[in-house]
């Protein structure tokens, strides 16, 4: 599989913007066999009149989602941008799932007819299971942020799935997911990938001022905890800080205190997931997070500081570097990034750092290599694989998620 990387700062302009990135992919690749475009871009782009043209012009599909910043390997950190990557080969082939709008009636059918029809293409052309899914996810205020991978991990038999939750500027309202001309508030988007691929992943996590003290999950109902060991949520919580006095959204009161969460399946060698809290309901004691919080999880809070996530940020492409150290006859194309918005907001005038760190680590390897990366409302990554060797498919919060592939 080979790669290429186009951007553009024109976010008005779509025909220039349009002109700017096929132009700049055209220079640098010769399309083989397969193809297709990946399209990371601010929100105020009208990404489907964009998809629309890409696929026109390229003559491929176009997957994507908006987010609040990009980052590449050459250039670095933008945060108003629009970042094009293609993949192509002879030895690869690609299929995209496109649930169209949904809600949280009918989200399990849709992702199961849209993975059930992107998986008979790709069937059509190469007698292979898939052997990574890309995902560009929505964000539904009622429909937890995990739901929609859990769906396609069970479709696909625990293939691993890469990719994050579209976003805005912290807004909340004007993120989308796209394919090809049309986009989507609530809309599943994700790309089939099989053939000679192997891909790798990271996600390291760096904490100071750990609570050691691990409790239990013992009454929840979805990603709503009620009670944890003997206590309610905020009973719980009170024992370790001061609580705010309100029932409004409180994620950013607690950016900087990521909730680690050990859940019932957790396996030792993998690294816990981590939660943001969003609510706190001061009558019935319960505490609100984006994704599901079972019961009989182990909970743990953490108090994140800056240098962390530079320490995180840099642990995780090491770790993908001494992956790809390991590939033998294999070359890789692309590093994928999916990293939080917290993260981004929390560097405030270090915000660029993290994209200053991927382009040093990438300094000397083959030219060849692309990386490209965004900001999204939580982060898609395998933490290892379970004792059947499927993939232990995890949604994270405040993370710096790093595939390559």
């Amino acid at each position: 599989m080979k790669s290429a990387v186009a951007i553009t700062g024109e976010l008005d302009d779509l025909e220039k913007a349009t002109e700017e990135l096929c132009s700049g992919i055209r220079k640098k690749l010769q399309f083989e066999r397969s193809a297709v475009g990946i399209l990371c871009c601010d929100a105020d782009v009208a990404v489907d009149e964009l998809g629309r043209r890409l696929h026109e012009r390229l003559g491929i599909e176009i997957v994507g989602l908006t987010t609040m910043a990009i980052m590449e390997r050459y250039t670095g950190y933008n945060n108003m941008g629009i970042i094009l990557t293609v993949l192509t080969g002879d030895d690869v082939a690609f299929s995209v799932g496109d649930t169209g709008e949904i809600n949280k009636d009918n989200y399990v059918q849709r992702i199961r007819e849209a993975y059930a029809d992107a998986s008979s293409r790709l069937a059509e052309n190469v007698a292979e299971d898939p052997k990574l899914i890309l995902m560009f996810s929505p964000y539904i205020p009622d429909l937890t942020s995990d739901r929609g991978m859990m769906e396609v991990h069970a479709m696909s038999g625990g293939v691993p799935i890469f990719g994050g939750i579209a976003t805005d500027h912290y807004d909340l309202q004007y993120q989308k997911t796209f394919h090809n001309g049309v986009s989507y508030d609530g809309g599943y988007v994700f790309l089939l990938i099989s053939g000679n691929i192997r891909p790798i992943f990271a996600i390291c996590h760096s904490f100071d001022g750990k609570v050691e003290r691990k409790s239990k999950i013992t009454k929840s109902s979805d990603n709503q905890i009620e009670r944890v060991d003997d206590l309610t949520f905020t009973e719980y919580l009170a024992t370790m800080m001061p609580c705010p006095k309100t029932d409004e959204v409180v994620a950013l009161y607690f950016q900087s205190t990521p909730f680690l969460v050990e859940l019932p399946d957790y396996d030792p060698s993998e690294p816990p997931v981590v939660r943001a809290l969003c609510s706190l309901d001061q009558e019935t004691g319960k505490g609100g997070f984006i994704a599901q919080m079972p019961e009989g999880s182990t909970l743990s809070v953490a108090m994140l500081q800056r240098n962390n996530l530079l320490e995180s940020c840099t642990a995780s492409l090491d770790q993908i570097l001494a992956g790809m150290a390991k590939a033998g006859d294999y070359t890789y194309t692309m590093v994928f990034v999916s990293s939080c918005n917290a993260r981004h907001l929390l560097l405030a005038d270090l915000k660029a750092r993290e994209s200053e760190i991927l382009v040093e680590k990438l300094t000397g390897l083959n030219p060849e290599l692309n990386a490209m990366g965004f900001y999204g409302f939580g982060e898609l990554c395998p933490t290892g694989k379970d004792a059947a060797n499927k993939a232990l498919n995890r949604y994270h919060n405040m993370s710096f998620t790093v595939c390559a592939f």
